[in-house]
């Protein structure tokens, strides 16, 4: 997959800091030098792994078919639940919510794709956010937070929109993205590699951590007049937590659901030794295997893709990233580009939405067959895409 582009996000991340506050002696660098192997990584199905980003790892072809049993979801279409790119930012056995900024948050039924009830409360008001950056859902309270990432300030609704609450985050960086953890907390992410956990009800921060010893070192810089930066998840769902990376940080960690910080990997060489860095960021912790990413910091941001085999703890470079046996000539994206948020979707499952004149254009170019090829006979080119849901096997 070498030489696989992501496409450039030119943009200024002048991330202006609010006032000081008192909880800036919660801060605390997490020590690389006492990276060990967990105690309980046997417990969460992981092993510890070393990762030389210097090596050239075996090389491996896989159809997605193999590890996860796929099926194909059509979304339903009308006038008011349009996706025009959504995220996908929970799933259940029931429901399954999306979001974006252009058209708020819908419900769609997970088993049949039908339109459920959606609310958009964008606007000047008092109890409307002025933009829509992340969006999460608490099912067992029914608490929709959407994150306004230029206000630093998080809106509370219920699952049909009626505003319950709002709060600011309080401290020095605006967040960027966020989940939730326990029952009362959430864990944001800002472009400085911050991570603060704060309380749902009031925005009261009760931690400010980061990882390694540059915390403003990342994958954006400057040349000329133009700020180049690539668009990436920092975090992502694990059986008991989150999996945790940061741009300075050689270590690969999981917060737990006890809020506590265990490393389960470590790469050499040290990324701030490199003269032209190389990050290695997580994708998807599955049953059976770990995905990962090495992307490079210059204008192209070249990308390669790894997989490691729990079972036999193999490190594989993905040639071709995932291939889908429906699809010819389709790669198969595992959250690569951040923009379906599957930091928050169960770890046994990722979900790839396709759009609908990509699938009737392949259907026909004569690339499809099976249940896909059935469900695009049927599309037309303003229909919401296709879910195409992965649910990994385990042996």
């Amino acid at each position: 997959m070498k030489g696989y582009i992501f496409i450039l996000q030119l943009c200024l991340f002048a991330m202006s800091c609010v006032n000081n506050n008192q909880n800036q002696k919660a801060e605390q660098e997490i020590s690389e030098s006492e990276v060990k192997p967990s105690e309980s990584s046997e417990k969460n199905e992981f092993k510890f792994w070393e990762f030389d980003i210097r090596k050239e790892y075996p090389a491996k072809d896989i159809y997605i078919q193999d590890i996860a049993d796929v099926e194909y979801l059509p979304i339903e279409t009308n006038d008011s639940m349009l996706w025009l790119g959504r995220e996908i930012n929970y799933v259940d056995d029931d429901i399954i919510m999306a979001a974006n900024d252009k058209s708020g948050v819908l419900f769609h039924d997970r088993k049949s794709g039908k339109a459920l009830y959606s609310f958009h409360r964008k606007g000047n008001g008092p109890e409307e956010y002025r933009a829509l950056s992340s969006v999460a859902y608490d099912k067992e309270k029914n608490e929709v937070f959407v994150l306004d990432m230029m206000s630093s300030k998080y809106y509370v609704y219920d699952d049909k929109g009626k505003f319950i609450r709002k709060f600011i985050a309080e401290g020095k960086q605006r967040p960027y993205r966020f989940f939730l953890c326990g029952n009362d907390e959430l864990i944001e992410y800002n472009a400085e590699n911050t991570y603060t956990r704060r309380s749902r009800k009031d925005g009261k921060t009760l931690e400010v951590f980061t990882f390694g010893d540059n915390p403003n070192f990342g994958l954006a810089f400057n040349k000329g007049n133009l700020r180049y930066n690539m668009a990436t998840n920092m975090f992502i769902k694990d059986n008991d937590g989150y999996i945790l990376s940061a741009f300075a940080s050689d270590t690969t960690w999981l917060l737990t659901s006890e809020m506590k910080k265990e490393p389960i990997g470590v790469r050499t060489p040290p990324v701030l030794s490199m003269e032209v860095p190389k990050f290695l960021l997580p994708i998807k912790n599955t049953p059976n295997y770990y995905f990962m990413y090495a992307v490079e910091r210059s204008e192209e941001y070249p990308v390669d893709m790894y997989m490691i085999d729990k079972n036999s703890n193999q490190i594989y470079w993905l040639k071709n990233m995932l291939k889908n046996k429906d699809c010819i000539n389709h790669e198969v994206d595992l959250d690569l580009s951040g923009r379906i948020c599957d930091a928050n979707i169960p770890t046994d499952l990722s979900i790839q939405a396709l759009g609908a004149l990509g699938l009737i254009k392949a259907n026909e170019d004569g690339r499809l067959s099976g249940k896909l090829k059935e469900i695009a006979d049927n599309l037309d080119e303003g229909d919401n895409p296709v879910l195409m849901i992965m649910k990994f096997k385990k042996e």
